[in-house]
């Protein structure tokens, strides 16, 4: 995890990319190629002692371990998902990060198949990788002084089942393991013993249940609701954790735009204290993500513009941890 209490789902909530559609996608009739490719500009601004904001230099010294780091500036985002459908067969490659998956805000990279099972469901098979990796601070509690940055990875599998035995649930298991190049979190405390720097250690493995239905309220509205359970098994035992997070999405779908919200929240347990702080990094999350697209820009077809806004917060029972972001940004999606 790139911090203790800043979660993946509240992280991607800042990162997503608007999509042309929240129902789970079907298998094509045709053989052939199809996907989408996303670009986009975006505005962030966070405050966070933990993640490394857009203006890394803005948050890479905090006076004390009672200071909030903040930082904003623009970026650019990119995403894409290609697949390659053998329709006789009802099965289909991908590469990169599935629509649907987008909207479960999950964006990490996959590499996979899909297998449709007559009226009993889709099936799935993944290797879930980081494509680009994510920057973490090699010790987020260094006070005084420039803090310097390493690249968090992870990898693992993924097992979905995409409307279970012909009704309108989904379900996947997902295992990744995590690994940061250079983890020194609390070497700059001196006064932590090795054993509670070691506690620290953020490496280690994550699995996670996801478990959805996707309610078709009329044509073109789908209402989504989420939930999903994740466990972490650190090499620190003061960052081992559990979390349970709720979603609601919601869609509308016309014929000229489309509008797709998201509702997050959940909360996050730790089983040990921080040795730092002497107590647990407990936190609720929430967030909200309102996407407006447009369809056929400027009279061209499967070409679409987007306008989005984000909010989410983190509220620790240890300030050091609390998180605040927003976003707000525009792009243009090409479906193929």
């Amino acid at each position: 995890m790139p911090s203790p209490t800043l979660s993946r789902s509240l992280l991607a909530l800042a990162l997503l990319p608007v999509i042309g559609q929240a129902e789970v996608l079907g298998i094509p009739k045709e053989d052939g190629f199809s996907g989408f490719v996303f670009a986009g500009a975006a505005y962030n601004n966070v405050d966070s002692n933990i993640l490394v904001g857009p203006s890394k230099n803005d948050s890479r010294r905090i006076g004390s371990l009672s200071d909030m780091a903040s930082s904003d500036g623009t970026d650019l985002s990119l995403n894409f998902d290609l697949r390659y459908t053998f329709a006789d067969a009802r099965t289909q490659i991908y590469l990169g990060n599935l629509i649907q998956d987008a909207m479960r805000l999950d964006f990490s990279q996959q590499l996979g198949v899909r297998h449709e099972f007559g009226d009993q469901g889709i099936g799935s098979l993944a290797y879930v990788f980081s494509g680009i990796p994510t920057k973490v601070w090699q010790d987020p509690y260094r006070t005084g002084s420039d803090r310097s940055t390493t690249d968090r990875t992870s990898r693992g599998v993924r097992l979905g089942w995409d409307g279970i035995a012909g009704s309108a649930f989904d379900a996947s298991y997902t295992y990744r393991k995590i690994e940061l190049d250079d983890e020194r979190s609390g070497q700059s405390i001196s006064s932590l013993s090795p054993a509670e720097r070691a506690s620290l250690n953020r490496n280690g493995s994550s699995q996670a249940v996801d478990l959805a239905y996707n309610w078709l309220l009329s044509p073109g509205r789908v209402l989504r609701p989420s939930l999903t359970y994740s466990v972490k098994d650190a090499d620190g035992d003061a960052m081992d954790y559990s979390r349970l997070t709720g979603q609601l999405s919601y869609s509308v779908r016309t014929p000229q735009y489309s509008l797709i919200s998201n509702l997050f929240a959940g909360t996050l347990r730790y089983d040990e204290a921080n040795p730092v702080f002497d107590r647990k990094a407990d936190a609720t999350e929430y967030g909200l993500n309102v996407n407006f697209i447009w369809h056929r820009l400027a009279g061209i077809d499967k070409l679409n513009g987007t306008l989005m806004a984000t909010y989410g917060k983190s509220d620790a029972d240890v300030h050091f941890f609390d998180s605040e972001l927003s976003q707000l940004s525009a792009g243009v999606l090409y479906n193929f």
